[in-house]
């Protein structure tokens, strides 16, 4: 009997475009995010493409700082450099840096460049008036053009040798002339090297018409002699110079050690200036006369441990206190003279120092790591705090902040924030259980770079695309500062100690290296096996080369395709993973190759016969049935 043919049944085959996505380290992740890249950008997205090439602007030496404002401005080991030049010393170390007019400001060293001027200076002013030398009446101080003072030397100095019979004289007292600068000693006493006691006055092997020592101890060697230690003192003729090569009118100077004017100490604004002669407010001084103590002059500036410009004033923290500058000078930070362009000061009760601040809008924040200050008003008499706790800059982070199209970004404890005024939104999310620190960051006006600390203590470079939301790993650049100028981003790198400039071609670096790693993609929908087959399409630069590895069920990554391009072509690469439950492509080559897509073709498995029933996880036992699924590729033996 014949029985009739039964046809098999098809079954229905889903397609699928798979849109690249950005770096996923959690464990929610789709189909075309990556669980790890290098060298890729998302200039091109929604295609994958690699970075930008770079260029070396410089090389320095021991570089700690990177500025903008004109030209570029970098600090290498104690130079201060701008556009290339060395213009003034600072200390070596990081830096903050803040313009307010034509003055750069840097902390923590307090100093400025003015760019309109070309001069280097400080922030901080101190003037010395010597004993005897300052003269107070009712409203000014003045000192002379020149006096002989009695100077003592930074250092202490040894005798040796002397022997223990020495005669050495002993003196009560010392004084030096003012106008001839003659050393005279009082109350003369005979006595040995074993007697000598800290603060006796002798002449000892010196010049006795203007130098004699402060004994600080005596001391027996082992073959009978003594060493003496001393201070030297020495009758100098001191020339003081005029007061406007310090001070101008306006400033608030610290009057300090004074002694027989004692009341003439505190804080006073000068009102005026001529030559060595200082005046202040009317009757402000209740003391007058000449001093008999060294007076110290200061016009202080705070120790901010960080600072910007807002409403052209310097804004910084020092301890639990936020200082704002007099208006447009950043050398004044404590005249308080009842104006609106006064120096403003206060302090927050809020726990922990600060780890930043920043210009905001009309605003300025000064952020802790758990909370934000907000400073709102235009002058000191309306200035207002509000205290949000919100997540705020990890402590190290704090040249973390960039402002793109007025968001701000910055480095908090669980990792990167966008802030817009109201609470911040996490943005690494997608970053799993990673942690960071010791974060930097620029950004390109599209962009945010930011370059930070691994829980290895190996620093990574990570590009936040403001515009399509998703992060890539750029590689393991370790950028010190970043800093955006006539349109490029530079960063200085903290592993060559070069200057480099992002955006550029690749005449100097080459082909670049890159790679590609998909997030994981399973074998089943709905509770129902599926087998898949990828198309991966890309366009290829001459030179360039691409190779394709899968990984299934966890396995190593094994090699499924390679090739090398002598000219531009666009190519398309099959990829048939084999019988598993899930699997991972990894993409990697150098040179220019752009990944336009990735099509999966998702076919539910069946329990019939032939070959629809089976998977092609065999290449050589299912010829047919490869050359079926691939037509636009065909092994080169089987």
């Amino acid at each position: 009997m014949k029985l009739p043919y039964m046809t098999a049944a098809t079954r229905k085959t889903k397609q699928q475009i798979i849109a690249f996505g950005g770096v996923n380290y959690g464990l929610g992740t789709s189909d075309g995010e990556l669980l790890e890249s290098f060298g890729l950008s998302s200039a091109r997205f929604p295609c994958l493409s690699q970075r930008e090439g770079r260029k070396t602007a410089g090389t320095y030496t021991a570089p700690t700082g990177l500025y903008a404002r004109g030209k570029l401005c970098v600090v290498d080991g104690t130079d201060f450099l701008y556009d290339g030049k060395v213009v003034g010393q600072v200390t070596a170390g990081e830096k903050q840096f803040a313009t307010i007019n034509t003055k750069i400001v840097i902390f923590p060293d307090k100093v400025f460049y003015d760019t309109a001027e070309e001069t280097f200076g400080t922030l901080a002013a101190e003037y010395n008036g010597y004993a005897g030398d300052v003269t107070f009446t009712s409203n000014t101080l003045t000192v002379p053009e020149k006096s002989y003072i009695d100077q003592s030397a930074a250092e202490s100095a040894t005798l040796a040798g002397i022997a223990a019979s020495t005669s050495i004289t002993v003196y009560t007292g010392a004084s030096v002339d003012k106008s001839t600068g003659a050393l005279s000693l009082t109350g003369g006493t005979a006595t040995t090297p074993d007697k000598l006691k800290d603060g006796d006055i002798i002449q000892y092997e010196c010049d006795s018409s203007k130098e004699y020592m402060v004994v600080q101890n005596s001391a027996k060697q082992s073959d009978d002699t003594y060493q003496v230690s001393y201070i030297l003192h020495e009758a100098v003729l001191h020339e003081y110079p005029n007061f406007e090569e310090l001070f101008k009118a306006g400033d608030a100077i610290e009057i300090s050690g004074c002694t027989t004017c004692k009341d003439n100490n505190g804080s006073h604004i000068i009102r005026s200036i001529s030559g060595r002669t200082l005046t202040f407010t009317a009757n402000i001084f209740s003391k007058t006369g000449t001093e008999a103590g060294t007076v110290l002059l200061e016009r202080k500036v705070p120790d901010m441990t960080c600072i910007c410009e807002c409403d052209n004033r310097i804004w910084g923290a020092e301890g639990t206190t936020i200082y704002a500058s007099a208006l447009g000078d950043p050398t004044n930070f404590f005249v308080y003279d009842g104006l609106s362009t006064d120096s403003y000061a206060v302090a927050v009760g809020t726990d922990g120092e600060f780890t930043g601040c920043c210009a905001y809008s009309s605003t300025v924040l000064f952020w802790k790591e758990n909370c934000v200050h907000k400073v709102l008003g235009s002058y000191p008499a309306q200035y207002e705090i509000y205290t949000y706790t919100i997540p705020g800059i990890q402590k190290g982070s704090e040249k973390s902040l960039a402002i793109i199209n007025e968001t701000l970004f910055y480095k908090g404890r669980n990792g990167v924030y966008a802030y817009s005024g109201g609470t911040p939104e996490l943005l690494t999310e997608c970053f799993g259980t990673r942690r960071f620190s010791d974060a930097v960051a620029g950004s390109d006006g599209q962009r945010y770079y930011i370059s930070m600390r691994n829980e290895t203590g190996d620093y990574e470079l990570y590009v936040f695309d403001t515009m399509r939301g998703i992060w890539l790993r750029e590689d393991n650049t370790h950028a010190l500062d970043f800093a955006y100028l006539d349109g490029t981003l530079y960063f200085l790198d903290g592993y060559t100690g070069k200057l480099m400039m992002s955006g550029q071609d690749y005449s100097e670096e080459g082909r670049i290296e890159w790679s590609a790693t998909l997030c994981q993609m399973d074998e089943t929908t709905h509770g129902r096996k599926v087998y898949s087959k990828l198309f991966l399409r890309a366009d290829m630069a001459a030179g360039a080369w691409l190779k394709v590895e899968i990984s299934t069920d966890g396995s190593p990554f094994r090699q499924v395709f390679s090739t090398h391009n002598e000219r531009d072509k666009t190519v398309q690469i099959p990829i048939l993973p084999v019988r598993c439950d899930n699997f991972r492509i990894r993409l990697s080559g150098k040179g220019v190759c752009i990944v336009k897509s990735i099509v999966r073709r998702r076919t539910p498995a069946t329990a019939g016969r032939g070959p629809a029933a089976l998977p092609p996880h065999n290449r050589k036992e299912n010829k047919t049935l490869w050359d079926s699924y691939f037509p636009i590729w065909q092994p080169a033996a089987w």
